[in-house]
């Protein structure tokens, strides 16, 4: 039997590949396009795409309680205990849905907030499965995983302000920025810092967001580095080749990925983003 069992949500943007290969049970969120449930999983990725592409305006809602109660179940069936980590609990139910369902375990299941998104996430839940194949203990782990949250960076480009106006999740910086693009073809660069969404600043070009990004993430070395996007295959590799340098991180170690709905939700097409976890200046 497996000591821990490894369970995140579907907003980690992690390749199939390389959950299954670490054995990670994924509780997918729920798009709504209308009355229509999608649920995020991969085999209706396609269908998501080709919808928001028809003008469709789609919504994303979190795990049902059930749905986490569910997978942390059968889980423990193979597992002395389960951890979760989940998509920032300060722009989503999603880890409230968790802990509610973890609250039926009698303590077998730790939830961990990742304070982060797509493959910000991703890199967490990665760095779990490590210390997973250590043996490493729960406490352990937990400890492990504050630490390396506190040193987690995303910066990410917006091609588009549609979707992230619609969500309202930078509604206190949206007032600048309607201003500004009523003025200007704008684009928008972004930060998570300590789970929430903060405004970065305004570009007019991809290229010119890109520049951004490395601009906020150089003078860092990085022992993880992610890149995701949304439909941009051309720009994300561009952005890795260019972070690459900035962090100091060998190019063929960059995780690339195209991110699922639940950034296509909230960040429309042609989105991208670098995700790295900092070396530790002591």
């Amino acid at each position: 039997m497996s000591k821990i069992a490894l369970i995140t949500d579907s907003s980690n943007d992690l390749p199939p590949e390389l959950l299954a290969r670490h054995n990670i049970s994924v509780v997918p969120l729920i798009i709504h396009f209308g009355g229509d449930e999608l649920p995020d999983i991969w085999e209706n990725r396609e269908i998501f795409w080709e919808r928001l592409a028809r003008g469709e305006v789609p919504r994303s809602a979190a795990p049902a309680v059930g749905d986490f109660h569910a997978v942390m179940a059968a889980a423990l069936e193979e597992a002395d205990e389960a951890l979760v980590l989940t998509v920032t609990g300060k722009h989503s139910s999603t880890y409230n849905s968790a802990l509610l369902a973890a609250q039926e375990f009698d303590g077998r299941v730790q939830v961990f907030d990742s304070w982060s998104l797509s493959l910000g996430l991703g890199l967490l839940v990665l760095h779990a499965a490590s210390l997973i194949a250590q043996d490493a203990s729960m406490s352990e782990i937990l400890a492990e995983l504050t630490d390396a949250r506190r040193r987690l960076r995303l910066v990410l480009y917006l091609d588009s302000l549609d979707s992230i106006q619609r969500s309202g999740r930078i509604a206190l910086a949206m007032g600048t920025i309607k201003r500004m693009s009523a003025m200007l073809s704008i684009k928008i660069v972004l930060r998570v810092d300590e789970g929430e969404l903060k405004f970065v600043g305004a570009v007019r070009s991809a290229r010119k967001g890109m520049r951004r990004i490395i601009d906020a993430i150089a003078g860092n070395r990085a022992q993880a580095v992610a890149v995701s996007h949304t439909r941009a295959p051309k720009q994300a590799m561009q952005l890795a080749d260019m972070a690459a340098i900035a962090l100091e991180f060998p190019r063929e170690d960059i995780l690339i990925n195209e991110a699922g709905p639940i950034l296509g939700v909230h960040g429309g097409f042609g989105a991208f983003g670098v995700a790295f976890i900092a070396e530790d200046e002591d």
